[in-house]
């Protein structure tokens, strides 16, 4: 059951529907195909700066940067519900354009978007709470249904031959991001709530 709650977590905070919506300059400017490599890299990309911090996360805040876990948990709840706000308020969509290389394109897919606060404070968690072999199914299953959502998604999308369903397509996607918007929103202010909470503890007990 934990790992279902785990996996759960990391999902709904990836968001990938708000994905598919942040990426609509380059479906519309890149290639099908060019467009899914693209992605694909960028999933490769972000599984391996997940990996990294969800088995060695702890140690790297504590002991290489020596500073609190709690204060990046905090500023990425500043950062997630800043992107919530966006999301409910403007529907914001259209964060990434293209610039330079492909390569260079697939870096700024997988930062902020695939991995960044909110992602990356998840992926300590989990492997501060949950036995190797559930982190790592967690990290790449997680990402995988995301990439599988956003393909299957761009199908639909590619496929669709009516403008007016298009259309209706497109809002029903924003209307569903703004929905996760109110659950980013939520995680965001839990976040800070707990970062708060331990540094509290932590400083009581010194």
């Amino acid at each position: 059951m934990a790992i279902l709650t785990h996996l759960t977590l990391f999902i709904t905070i990836l968001n990938p529907i708000a994905l598919f919506l942040y990426l609509a300059p380059l479906r519309e400017d890149l290639d099908e195909k060019v467009f899914l490599a693209v992605l694909l890299k960028a999933t490769i990309i972000s599984l391996m700066i997940n990996l990294f911090f969800t088995f060695s996360g702890v140690y790297f805040f504590d002991n290489v940067l020596k500073i609190y876990f709690d204060s990046f948990r905090i500023f990425g709840g500043i950062v997630m519900i800043s992107f919530a706000l966006m999301s409910i308020i403007q529907g914001k969509k259209g964060f990434i354009t293209i610039k330079g290389s492909l390569d260079d394109l697939a870096s700024e897919i997988a930062l902020p978007f695939l991995t960044g606060p909110g992602i990356i404070s998840v992926c300590v968690i989990i492997g501060a709470t949950a036995t190797k072999i559930n982190a790592l199914l967690v990290n790449v299953l997680g990402l995988a249904f995301a990439y599988a959502v956003i393909v299957g998604l761009l199908y639909i999308r590619y496929h669709i031959n009516s403008r007016r369903i298009k259309t209706a397509f497109d809002k029903l996607l924003t209307i569903f991001m703004r929905i996760n918007g109110f659950i980013l929103g939520a995680f965001g202010v839990d976040m800070i709530i707990k970062g708060l909470h331990n540094v509290i503890i932590i400083a009581s007990g010194n």
